[in-house]
């Protein structure tokens, strides 16, 4: 090991320190950017809703806030494939499937606004949205048409 210290020079140790600190730098960037959110106003009327959509006709709407406890209930297709959702808390999720790839079940529960799960051989896509209609939270971000 001492043969090789002698290769490592001052500024070897800057550059690796300096990129390990600039390695946090999203971090910092991204909690900074959460933090200004603006809150919803207490009172407001905008709640969220889950929308569970099969083949692109609603199936199901499910209130999430102000939920309380676990509801469980089994989407089924018309090819006998199925869907087990779970609602527990502000959170909705797909707990089990008989799809082979499992990846709507892997996503894990949802709660925010926009958040999606989509069950590609079933055709079945859950979505928050708010009960004003918006599906995307408004960040300020303006595309130019």
């Amino acid at each position: 090991m001492k043969e090789y210290l002698h290769m490592v020079k001052r500024w070897d140790v800057i550059i690796v320190v300096l990129l390990t600190v600039l390695s946090f730098l999203p971090l910092a960037i991204f909690t900074y950017a959460k933090a200004q959110e603006p809150k919803p106003a207490p009172g407001s009327e905008s709640k969220l809703v889950a929308v569970i959509k099969v083949d692109g006709n609603e199936y199901k709407r499910v209130d999430l806030t102000g939920h309380t406890g676990t509801d469980t209930f089994k989407v089924t297709t018309d090819d006998g494939d199925y869907n087990e959702i779970e609602v527990k808390g502000e959170r909705i999720r797909i707990s089990a499937a008989d799809c082979n790839d499992q990846v709507c079940v892997r996503v894990g529960a949802i709660g925010k606004l926009g958040e999606t799960i989509v069950c590609l051989p079933h055709k079945v896509v859950i979505e928050v949205q708010s009960t004003t209609g918006e599906t995307e939270p408004d960040d300020g971000i303006v595309i130019p048409s």
